[in-house]
């Protein structure tokens, strides 16, 4: 009986399992650096902008800065190439992306520097100097063949001041954008009113411009060395095409008058004859203290200013 039974057991029992199998390991992943890519690319875009640089000096890189944005977006579509393929692993080139922002500035910053040596550096001094003395040769010339304004201008100086980039001084010209300045200095005494003065400058630039002359500002003033007292000089800045073009009777009112006495200019009369009193009165109290060893009173000094006719207004209101 038991032979039958274990025959039975052994027909029923289950076969048993085999050992689980391991699954097979994934391949490894591709690690591709974002950044590489975009960095290869501006390099060569950077080669070939500073190459036409080279062969064209005029070329202006500065708007190479205001591309940034290109290099975000090479670096975005670089991020979604990579990031749609499942066996590839991102990993971010910080330096890579970095160097590209230093060449995009480096490229966009050495057409700035090139600029301002081309109109700072030795050329551009040495052109603005060679223009500065023919203009003022030239408008030398215009100015004295106008009897009205020959006799009463004491000197003209230029000033010439470039905005643009300078290859060769030799053969450079006044560009539009540059500033060109005529300085004109007239006698004193020669113009007894605003009108007057703004009348001669209407005269020198009618001149000018008649000559074909280059200016685009003008500043007239009076010769200022020992002014006598109670002198009155001008002074004109015209800076801009709507001052230059005007009437005498508009330029007139941008006129600025200074009054003189003892050396010293004062923007207005009044200014002038307080001041003035003010030195008289002193000369008043210094003399009375060298006669009587003591300040006077205020009662006899406003007594002798109003012996000289220089009464104050406080005096005045007495």
């Amino acid at each position: 009986m038991d032979e039958k039974y274990n025959a039975e057991t052994q027909k029923t029992a289950v076969p048993p399992v085999p050992p689980a199998q391991n699954p097979a390991p994934n391949p490894p992943r591709k690690v591709r650096r974002v950044g590489t890519f975009t960095f290869g690319l501006l390099l060569v875009a950077a080669g070939v902008l500073l190459i036409l640089r080279a062969a064209m000096p005029s070329l202006d890189l500065r708007f190479v800065v205001s591309l940034l944005p290109v290099a975000l977006i090479a670096l975005g579509i670089e991020v979604l190439v990579y990031a749609a393929r499942p066996n590839v692993k991102l990993k971010y080139d910080v330096l890579s992306i970095f160097v590209c922002i230093l060449i995009l500035f480096g490229v966009g910053g050495s057409s700035v520097l090139l600029q301002l040596w081309n109109e700072y550096g030795p050329a551009a001094h040495a052109a603005e100097m060679r223009l500065g003395d023919e203009l003022q040769s030239d408008v030398t010339v215009t100015l004295r063949s106008v009897p009205a304004l020959g006799d009463n201008i004491y000197d003209v100086s230029v000033v010439l001041d470039f905005n643009h980039g300078v290859t060769d001084p030799a053969t450079e010209t006044v560009q539009p954008g540059d500033r060109a300045q005529l300085y004109v200095t007239v006698y004193q005494g020669r113009y007894n009113s605003a009108l007057e003065f703004a009348a001669m400058a209407r005269q020198v630039v009618d001149a000018c411009r008649a000559d074909g002359l280059p200016f685009n500002s003008y500043r007239f003033d009076t010769y200022t060395y020992d002014v006598p007292d109670d002198a009155v000089t001008y002074s004109l800045d015209l800076e801009t095409e709507w001052q230059i073009t005007a009437g005498a009777q508009e330029l007139a009112e941008n006129v600025y008058q200074s009054y003189w006495y003892d050396g010293n200019a004062f923007s207005g009369y009044e200014d002038m004859a307080n001041y003035q009193q003010e030195m008289i009165r002193q000369d008043l109290i210094e003399d009375y203290q060298d006669k009587f060893g003591e300040s006077p009173t205020e009662e006899w000094l406003d007594e002798q200013m109003d012996a000289l006719g220089m009464a104050t207004a406080e005096s005045a209101a007495a």
